[in-house]
C-alpha cells in the first residue's frame, strides 16, 4: 500500500494510523513489514507534452520530410534511437518506453533529457527549436542555445531504427 505523507514546518510526518491499521487487519497479527519512505519525484509532464508534440516534433519531421500524420512513428523512432532499444531476433523493437502517456512512471527528469536530446538532434538537422514558455523554459532555452552552437552535422543512426534524412 502507498501512502503519501508530506512534512509540517517541524520536518514531521502526519500519518493517520487508523488508515494504516485498516490496511494492516488483512494480515495475521505478528506479520513483519517494511516501511520505506522516499522523497516523490514528479511524474506529470502536461506542458512538456504539449511543448514537445507542438513546437519540437512539427518542425524537425518537416525538414526531414516527415509527413504530419506520421508523427507518432516519428515519435517511436526517435525513442528507440535514444534509449537504444535494439530488435528481437524477428526483428521487432520491443520494450520501447513511454515517455507522455499517462500510464508513463518515467520520471519528469529523465523526459526533460529526452526533450533536450531531440531538440539537440533537430539542431543538428539545422532545425531551430523555440525555447518553451513554461516550467521548463530556462532548461529548455540553455539546451537551444547550445545546440545551435553545435557543428557537428550528424544525422540520426539508422543502426537504432532511428529517421535519416538522406534520401528524403
Amino acid at each position: 500500500m502507498r501512502f503519501n505523507l508530506i512534512s509540517d514546518e517541524s520536518r514531521k510526518l502526519a500519518l493517520r494510523m487508523d488508515l494504516v491499521d485498516i490496511y494492516t487487519q488483512r494480515w495475521k497479527p505478528g506479520t513483519p513489514f517494511d516501511l520505506e519512505i522516499v522523497r516523490r519525484t514528479p511524474h506529470r509532464s502536461a506542458g512538456m507534452r504539449a511543448y514537445y508534440f507542438a513546437a519540437v516534433l512539427p518542425p524537425f519531421m518537416e525538414e526531414l520530410g516527415y509527413d504530419p500524420d506520421e508523427q507518432e512513428l516519428f515519435h517511436r523512432q526517435l525513442k528507440i534511437t535514444f534509449f537504444q532499444i535494439r530488435p528481437d531476433k524477428r526483428g521487432i523493437y520491443r520494450g520501447v518506453p513511454s515517455v507522455f502517456s499517462n500510464e508513463s512512471d518515467m520520471p519528469v527528469p529523465d523526459k526533460v533529457k529526452f526533450v533536450e536530446w531531440v531538440i539537440r538532434k533537430a539542431a543538428q538537422n539545422g532545425v531551430y527549436i523555440e525555447p518553451s514558455e513554461g516550467e521548463h523554459e530556462h532548461k529548455t532555452a540553455r539546451v537551444g542555445s547550445i545546440a545551435q552552437r553545435e557543428v557537428c552535422p550528424r544525422r540520426l543512426s539508422n543502426r537504432a531504427g532511428g529517421p535519416s534524412s538522406e534520401g528524403s
